[in-house]
């Protein structure tokens, strides 16, 4: 029972320990406050009763004591700086010490530490109270959290002592002027304890011996003993003041001639302190631009005395007696001036030059500029949607053409846009236009062209667009520019560009897959090696961030001898895989080569697999399961192995044309029979390609079709030579099952016979063992005229029904003179 509760006892405390430490490191509410040290600011060593030395300690900084007279070890101690034995100096610093020392006990507390070593902490600022003594074991680490000014403050009811090799870190903008331990009696820093900060002690401060301090050490009643140790004195870096910088912007800032819009002026301040002004700021407008008719000019700046802005004038005056707002944080304080503006027909450039704001926190540095464009009657403006994207990737053009007129704008000629430097038409142009009228966008996949064409017109008073999805090469910024009368209509043209800028990011290549079996085919229960590739395009090694892991198709599984491995710098296989695995697993942390040159970098994963029932496997890695520092695959890579049963039989091919005999243009239909003596059906582990002899292509209208089950569509191009039959069809079961493959050809007079050869048709259960021949007799048109054809009727004379019938003959005799050897 005791034992028990002496457990429960230390999970308690544990978890209490817990909850203290996080609310130390959290931070507290209330702000630590840094005292004024007054004339003791200059003190590295201040000591009550006496200061003394062992060894070549070195203080930089003044060293002195009071009341007590007695210094003693200088030399062999040195000292960078003025030593004050109880003089009017030393008496002056040990009353500024009092004070700040009293200062300091006085601070409300953040954080009670009492019985917690400060070894391990990472502590924010704030002020930490010890109701006793203080022990520091270890690194404390003191986090200013970006803030030079942060103030540490550590009260403790009596001692502080370090432990040998102890040290107190600075972070993120901590400054060792600002961390302050006030001790109730003594303070010692143990051997080589490497200590930051101002010590204000009630008794005496003790270094021991290679004890470093980066602050001050203030005894106020007793001694402060060293022994070869270095005392700096810790003064706080100045930082100047963050001068004040502008921008400007119109709204909007495209306007129709006559029109108006804002002119907004921002000043910035991200100094801490409020930036007054020393000078009026005054804006000049240039280019014809004047203030409005109605000024509306007004400022959000704090201060006295109103923007100077008259309706025509060409200055906007904000008066010195403005200010800035202070930053907060990292947020900057920001005031604005606005004032309505309006300008004659075209683009207008306004300018703010650099100096021009001038303020207590210093002048802005850059020049702030924003541009007005005014449009004609008839105008013309542009944007990319997104304006920025990476390599490759797509952005919509829009063109907008603008008419201000009562009546309708019609095109006098097409408008075109020519894309430029190496801005081309997307593969999918997705061409639009609301502008009324007929005729389509003309925008060609990778074509540097868009055109809208004159049959089409603007509405009275109103816009239409023109939209086009583009897409650009990496690492450039590009410009793309209608000139001034690209738009042509019957109210007139437009006097002013348009322009639009499409940034494209350099993004590195990503990495990619690739992946195979060799053998690609093999008999059930025979084994093949399947090899994973992994490609680095990048110039740096591209390491894997996750595991990458190819999960095999149902019914392959690792071979009894797995024969895995990877070359793969650093790469280890997970497991690894063992005989009958499904998977097979490379580590996180695996690193790919680097690119050489044009010459992508790789390493393979291979293992040997195998399969017991006939089939055609088909093994993905799909789309980012390749995880690394330089990207994710951006496609999928399979890879087919075929796997044939050995006790099937293979299947048979055969072929015909109807009509067999056909005028030169006629069309006949080829019909590809495929035959399968099995009663289960086979899939195809490879395309059927039938390339059509000389003469022979297919029909305008290619008719092209199958029975075979699966997916993928007969590929026959009107004009082509072959017909293809994709590997993802079958032949079903049946003993036998047949289906077939149909296309319409066409072909130049004579006698054309077209075969399939022996192993054209590759399956699961083996490959077709003989040809498959079909002929096609094509004769001459009959031709108009007073008989320019010797057979006008189009009716097959005796030679021609001779050179047929002798065709069929010489097709019988090929036919069975393999047969016979076949048989043989």
């Amino acid at each position: 029972m005791n034992k028990l509760k002496y457990n429960a006892l230390g999970v308690w405390a544990s978890v209490g320990f817990a909850m203290l430490l996080a609310s130390v490191q959290t931070g507290a509410a209330v702000a630590a406050t840094a005292p004024p040290l007054g004339v003791a600011q200059s003190f590295a060593v201040l000591g009550g009763s006496t200061v003394t030395n062992t060894g070549p300690t070195a203080v930089t900084g003044d060293l002195g004591v009071s009341p007590g007279s007695a210094i003693t070890g200088f030399p062999p101690g040195s000292v960078t700086g003025t030593v004050h034995a109880a003089d009017a100096v030393a008496l002056t610093a040990q009353n500024d010490v009092t004070t700040a020392y009293n200062t300091l006990a006085g601070e409300g507390v953040n954080v009670d530490l009492t019985g917690v070593d400060l070894g391990g902490l990472t502590l924010t600022p704030g002020v930490y109270h010890f109701a006793t003594s203080a022990q520091l074991t270890g690194t404390l680490t003191l986090d200013a959290q970006n803030d030079p000014d942060a103030v540490f403050v550590f009260q403790m009811g009596s001692t502080l002592t370090t432990a040998s090799n102890s040290a107190v870190v600075l972070i993120n903008g901590a400054q060792n002027c600002n961390v302050f331990w006030q001790v109730g009696s003594s303070a010692t820093l143990g051997t080589t304890t490497a200590f930051a900060g101002n010590i204000l002690s009630l008794a005496s401060i003790t270094l021991t011996t290679g004890a470093t301090l980066s602050g001050r050490a203030l005894a106020r009643n007793g001694a402060v003993t060293m022994d070869t140790n270095t005392v700096a004195v810790a003064n706080c870096a100045v930082t100047p003041p963050i001068a004040p910088t502008l921008s400007k912007s119109f709204t909007p800032a495209t306007i129709n001639a006559g029109g108006v819009s804002t002119l907004t002026i921002t000043l910035s301040n991200a100094d801490g302190s409020v930036a007054d002004l020393t000078a009026p700021l005054t804006d000049t407008l240039a280019g014809g631009m004047v203030v409005a008719a109605t000024p509306n000019a007004s400022t959000t700046c704090p201060g006295s005395g109103a923007v100077a802005a008259t309706a025509g004038g060409t200055t906007v005056t904000l008066p010195a007696s403005r200010s800035i707002p202070a930053a907060s944080g990292t947020t900057a304080g920001t005031c604005t001036v606005t004032v309505d503006v309006t300008a004659p027909p075209g683009v207008h450039l306004n300018t703010l030059p650099a100096n021009a704001l001038q303020t207590s926190n210093g002048n802005n540095g850059a020049a702030a500029t924003a541009t007005l464009s005014v449009n004609a009657a008839v105008t013309l403006s542009k944007a990319f949607s997104p304006a920025t994207i990476n390599a490759g990737g797509v952005s919509t053009l829009t063109i907008t053409l603008g008419n201000a007129n009562g009546s309708v704008a019609n095109l006098t000629a097409s408008l075109t846009d020519t894309l430029t430097g190496g801005v081309v038409v997307a593969p999918a142009p997705n061409a639009s236009t609301t502008c009324p009228g007929s005729g389509a966008v003309a925008a060609s996949a990778g074509g540097t062209t868009v055109t809208l064409p004159a049959s089409r017109s603007i509405p009275a008073n109103g816009t239409c667009t023109v939209t086009v999805d583009v897409t650009a090469p990496a690492g450039a910024s590009y410009v793309n520019t209608l000139a001034i009368g690209a738009l042509a209509t019957d109210n007139g043209s437009n006097t002013v560009p348009a322009n639009a800028t499409l940034v494209v990011n350099a993004t590195p290549p990503a990495p990619s897959l690739g992946k195979g079996f060799l053998p690609a085919s093999i008999s059930a229960g025979g084994i093949s090696t399947l090899t994973i590739t992994l490609i680095n395009p990048s110039t740096s090694i591209a390491t894997l961030s996750a595991a990458l892991t190819d999960n095999l198709p149902s019914g392959v599984v690792v071979a009894p001898t797995p024969n895995a491995s990877t070359t793969c710098i650093g790469g280890t296989l997970v497991g690894p895989p063992v005989s009958g695995d499904t998977s097979v697993t490379l580590a996180a942390g695996a690193k790919i080569p680097a690119a050489i040159g044009a010459t992508a970098g790789t390493c393979t994963v291979t293992v040997d697999v195998t399969a017991s029932a006939g089939g055609s496997y088909v093994n993905t890695l799909g789309v980012g399961v390749l995880v690394t520092d330089q990207g994710s695959n951006a496609a999928l890579v399979s890879a087919i192995l075929a796997v044939i049963n050995p006790i099937a039989t293979p299947p048979t091919l055969s072929k015909g044309f109807i009509p067999t005999i056909t005028v030169a243009g006629g069309v006949s239909t080829l019909t590809i029979t495929l035959s399968n003596p099995n009663s289960e059906a086979t899939n195809l582990t490879a395309p059927l390609t039938d390339v059509l002899p000389s003469g022979v292509v297919i029909a305008p209208t290619p008719n092209a079709s199958t029975t075979c089950p699966g997916s993928g569509a007969v590929e026959a191009t009107p004009g082509g030579t072959t017909v293809i039959l994709p590997a993802t069809r079958s032949i079903p079961g049946g003993a036998p099952g047949t289906c077939t493959v149909t296309v319409n050809v066409t072909a130049s007079v004579g006698s054309h016979t077209n075969t399939l050869p022996a192993n054209a048709l590759k399956t699961t259960n083996g490959n077709n063992g003989t040809p498959a021949t079909a002929n096609l007799l094509v004769f001459a048109k009959p031709t108009p005229g007073p008989n320019p054809n010797p057979n006008p009727t189009g009716i097959p004379t005796l030679s021609e029904w001779g050179l047929f019938l002798l065709t069929i003959l010489l097709g019988t005799a090929v036919w069975w003179q393999r047969r016979s050897g076949r048989s043989r």
